[in-house]
């Protein structure tokens, strides 16, 4: 699966990732991803995850395997913007820097 990230969002405590995809048709999706903060990490919570995504350097096979986008469609990338702004946690989202 080949995976066109747009956009990348990251909630200001870097635990929140919103990525804008590009799905083949030229169509767009949003994909969420969250971490649980290191302090309530136990067990196998506390494995090897990243604490933030703002200096994460997960592959992105490994990061999309097995997750399914958020509800909805959008035509264009400022209609997925604006839908990234109003989940939760993502009002004050900023862009992450392409790599």
């Amino acid at each position: 699966m080949t995976i066109d990230e747009v956009e990348v969002y990251l909630t200001p405590d870097g635990l929140g990732r919103a990525a804008i995809v590009r799905r083949s048709d030229g169509l767009f999706s949003i994909y969420v991803h969250w971490l649980l903060a290191k302090e309530y990490r136990r067990g196998i919570f506390a494995a090897d995850k990243p604490a933030s995504w703002i200096d994460d350097n997960t592959p992105i096979s490994i990061l999309y395997e097995g997750v399914r986008p958020e509800t909805g469609i959008f035509g264009t990338v400022d209609d997925a913007r604006r839908q990234v702004r109003s989940l939760r946690g993502f009002s004050d989202a900023i862009l992450k820097a392409s790599a």
